[in-house]
């Protein structure tokens, strides 16, 4: 199994130029129109260079969340889903 760390919550129009295209390749499965303004969530694959964006305009739940995540073999780290769910809970009040 392999560990996701949450590198950042931030907004699409400052996602570093070298993960833009995860985001971008996200959307496009989801078939979603980026807003610059949307946040999302940037998740980090330990010791690769491979990233998971999750957008918060329309979150997932953490059990949601968690369950995507265990259809790529990975797993968040418990600082990463606490700050996650922490995120959410702020955004849902």
């Amino acid at each position: 199994m392999h560990i996701a760390r949450l590198i950042a919550i931030t907004e699409v129009k400052n996602v570093p130029q070298d993960i833009r295209p995860f985001v971008e390749f996200k959307a496009a499965v989801e078939e979603r129109e980026l807003d610059a303004n949307e946040r999302v969530a940037i998740l980090n694959i330990d010791t690769t260079s491979c990233y998971i964006p999750v957008f918060l305009k329309n979150p997932p739940t953490i059990a949601d969340l968690e369950k995507h995540l265990e259809g790529q073999d990975a797993k968040l780290t418990p600082d990463s889903r606490e700050a996650l769910r922490m995120h959410l809970e702020r955004k849902g009040k």
